[in-house]
């Protein structure tokens, strides 16, 4: 499984309420995406943080998501609502016993 985590830091409270609005039409069609497993965000209620967390059956599944008209409508409507780049981050995860 591939797992993504994506951070995103917007750039004031009224950036983070648009940043909210659009993604939600990003996870829902995502949710829907053939290989998706799950796919949320979560705010970070010590400082305002953004936390996309993804889950992918595999890494070409994860390539066919990022080419999809969601994810690039996405990018282009949180163009100058963060204070940096998302800060993603990819990880082939394997479940275990505790």
């Amino acid at each position: 499984m591939i797992m993504v985590l994506a951070k995103a830091i917007p750039n004031d409270e009224e950036a983070k309420a648009k940043v909210i609005e659009f993604a939600q039409d990003l996870i829902e069609k995502s949710k829907a995406e053939e290989g998706n497993v799950d796919y949320n965000l979560f705010e970070n209620t010590g400082d305002g943080t953004l936390m996309f967390v993804e889950q992918w059956e595999s890494k070409e599944i994860l390539g066919k998501h990022l080419q999809t008209e969601h994810f690039i409508n996405f990018g282009a409507n949180i163009d100058g609502l963060l204070a940096g780049d998302l800060e993603i981050n990819v990880f082939d995860a394997e479940a275990t016993d505790l």
